[in-house]
């Protein structure tokens, strides 16, 4: 994960952070390009406006009117939420509120933390997003608990397959040719973000999704 235009600190599950949630909404002004919607955020958006009412049939319907495509350096976009007025607001902040707040983005979710891939057989790195000072004047939270209550096991189940299929796409990016990278946008697209069911289950979903993007990307790099 890029934490670029971040400043972050590793902390330990058994830490104690002071830290309050004034319910301000002043993290989710100021978000131009800054919050991902990955995969499995854009399945619950989907789910949960469709249930709301609102005319929404799929992760489409999302990435189409509410996120905006943002390519990487290596090669393939990621999709970021759109953001509104002067303030760079999230559209989904209405009234000082978050309208989708039951399927916020998990990175809305695990603020002030975050994760990043572990190390020494620790399957994560939990980490203190520290550059809105505001939020640590009072209040005390155990990082644990925050986790227990915040980072679900299908979350991190996800975050674990995206960490192993983002480098296996990375890889097999850096093998095409410029001629055939263009080629390869649009099944990264489709197999990441499009050909979902709502009504089943995300992860078995997903890892079908990305054994055949990786197949079709290796045929790329054949040559067929």
């Amino acid at each position: 994960m890029n934490f670029e235009g971040y400043q972050v600190r590793p902390v330990r599950t058994k830490d104690w952070v002071t830290f309050h949630c004034q319910r301000c909404g002043a993290c989710c002004r100021h978000l131009e390009q800054k919050v991902m919607l990955e995969s499995l955020d854009a399945f619950r958006l989907a789910k949960f406006l469709k249930k709301r009412g609102d005319d929404v049939t799929g992760m489409d319907d999302v990435l189409d009117r509410y996120a905006t495509p943002v390519p990487l350096a290596e090669g393939y976009p990621i999709f970021v939420l759109q953001v509104a007025g002067s303030e760079d607001a999230c559209i989904f902040l209405k009234d000082g509120g978050c309208s989708v707040y039951e399927a916020r983005p998990r990175v809305c979710r695990l603020y002030p933390f975050t994760v990043s891939p572990g190390t020494k057989g620790r399957d994560f790195e939990y980490l203190l997003c520290t550059e809105a000072p505001h939020h640590f004047a009072d209040g005390r939270v155990l990082v644990n608990d925050w986790m227990y209550q915040n980072f679900k096991r299908e979350d991190k189940e996800f975050v674990k397959r995206e960490y192993d299929f983002a480098r296996d796409i990375g890889r097999c990016l850096r093998q095409l040719s410029s001629s055939r990278l263009s080629q390869a946008l649009f099944p990264i697209l489709y197999y990441l973000y499009s050909n979902y069911d709502l009504e089943k289950s995300f992860l078995p979903q997903y890892d079908r999704n990305l054994d055949s993007l990786i197949k079709e990307l290796r045929e790329l790099i054949n040559g067929r």
